[in-house]
């Protein structure tokens, strides 16, 4: 999945960064509203939120790639190289939405801003852009500079943006069309949502429900200091004894279990900030990896150990050996002595792209998309990589995709993100039961980040939501029993 995420997030970067020395792309209309086509009229273009004016011998208006709408409005001006005209030495992007602040919110943090500093304690110096007060951003993109102002318009309920790429950021040029930009927003009495701060945070009561002649039962359990987020896939958790360790965007967090909350105790320095995945092994290590990063263990929240050149890992409870994984179905099988890693190819060939892999000392359960395109399923090998099962829905079609998978004392559970359902095998592989998150966890539109089993079979889990008031997204926690 983060495979998956990374490549959006770095095609996202190439749609809203214009890289100077090339043609720009252009940030893409609002899918939701009619394109309607905008014309530069007398010394500048007007839109249905803002107008600009330019000087049309210098200036280069993009007509084709502009968006006029109600709701929504974008233009992209550039000043091309008089030399080479196949380059621009500027390139300024504007656009307006009608919107919730909830994205606005999420790049102030995105942007490395701190939402209360902004809010309450007017901790930054606003730029005012075309009447708008905003955030300004330096940054580089694919080695280039670029500057982002951002800005709210609580009345009129619209978030505004403006992307400056040049070869020099100092260019007069830039602040005189800046001057000629005005915001035309009307005050229509808008009150955003409340922060994350203001809103009311997670909870939820304990469910039971019926699955076959199983009993499923759930317990919220409360963390004493909340987790908000904007990332909803990236988290982790790993238990071992008393304490609950939670890996979110890259800190890891300790906490004390008293089995029915959550105590912040601290949080654990790591060399990377960028690890998504934990595991433990019975010697009550934890085991780190994710985004390209070294496989690394701690002991007592001292890195131990660090194992390179390997990709994403799942680790045998014994810590002797692992699976090495990507999204291909050429991975790896690595056995681990004196600190040190050696590797053979192990290829599953009944998967065309593999997202999640998890293991026990008996059984290898891979999980993605089969290479007969039936779908998304649950692939369970022996430790030498013969397929001994295959797993599905009650229709014997795919799932949507496994986020965590485990062998119970009675069958196989596994936690499907994408159709937010938790679902239960017998220990043949015969389907018992399809569990809905709303049922099981009071979750509106959840996504199951990760989980552990506990030492009486028990499992916590870590799941992001959206509170109702959506003041927030949360990471919250569960324990789910009863399978």
């Amino acid at each position: 999945m983060k495979k998956l995420l990374a490549l959006l997030i770095a095609a996202f970067m190439l749609i809203s960064l214009a890289a100077c020395g090339g043609n720009a792309p252009e940030a893409p209309a609002d899918p939701d509203s009619p394109d309607k086509p905008v014309s530069a009229n007398g010394d500048g273009v007007t839109t249905a939120l803002f107008g600009v004016e330019y000087d049309k011998e210098l200036w280069v208006f993009d007509e084709e790639g502009a968006t006029d709408d109600d709701e929504y409005c974008y233009v992209n001006l550039k000043v091309f190289d008089p030399e080479d005209p196949e380059y621009y030495l500027i390139s300024i992007d504007i656009a307006a939405s009608i919107e919730d602040p909830y994205d606005f919110r999420e790049d102030i943090v995105y942007y490395g801003f701190d939402q209360y500093e902004y809010a309450v304690n007017n901790s930054y110096d606003l730029v005012n852009i075309g009447g708008v007060d905003c955030l300004k951003y330096e940054g580089s993109s694919w080695g280039d500079p670029y500057v982002r102002y951002a800005g709210r318009d609580e009345g009129a309920g619209a978030t505004v943006e403006v992307t400056v790429s040049a070869v020099d950021l100092e260019d007069e040029r830039i602040n005189i069309l800046l001057e000629g930009l005005k915001f035309t927003l009307e005050d229509v009495g808008n009150q955003d949502g409340p922060w994350e701060w203001e809103g009311e945070a997670f909870s939820a009561e304990d469910a039971s429900v019926a699955a076959g002649s199983f009993t499923v039962e759930t317990k919220w359990l409360p963390i004493n200091e909340y987790i908000s987020t904007f990332e909803t896939f990236e988290h982790a958790v790993a238990a071992v004894g008393n304490t609950v360790y939670i890996l979110t965007e890259g800190v890891l967090k300790q906490y004390a279990f008293d089995g029915s909350a959550l105590n912040f105790e601290k949080d654990i320095d790591l060399p990377e900030d960028d690890y998504d995945i934990i595991e433990k092994t019975d010697d009550g290590s934890l085991w780190l990896c994710g985004n390209m990063n070294d496989l690394i263990t701690l002991k007592d929240g001292t890195v131990t150990v660090t194992y390179d050149e390997l990709d994403d890992v799942a680790v045998s409870p014994d810590g002797s050996w692992g699976i090495s994984y990507f999204t291909s179905n050429e991975c790896e099988k690595v056995t681990f002595s004196g600190g040190s890693a050696s590797t053979t190819a192990m290829v599953f060939t009944e998967l065309d792209m593999v997202s999640y892999v998890k293991v026990d000392k008996d059984a290898i359960y891979v999980c993605g998309s089969a290479a007969d395109d039936s779908g998304h399923k649950v692939f369970i090998y022996n430790t030498d990589g013969v397929l001994q099962k295959t797993l599905c829905d009650a229709e014997g079609e795919g799932l949507g995709s496994i986020t965590y998978f485990a062998k119970t004392a009675n069958g196989y559970i596994g936690f499907d993100g994408n159709m937010r359902d938790v679902l239960l095998w017998d220990n043949s592989g015969a389907f018992i039961a399809e569990l809905s998150d709303s049922d099981l966890f009071g979750t509106g539109y959840p996504w199951f980040c990760g989980s552990d089993m506990l030492s009486d079979g028990s499992i916590i889990t870590v799941i992001t939501d959206e509170r109702e008031d959506r003041s927030a997204e949360e990471l919250v926690a569960f324990l789910v029993k009863g399978f």
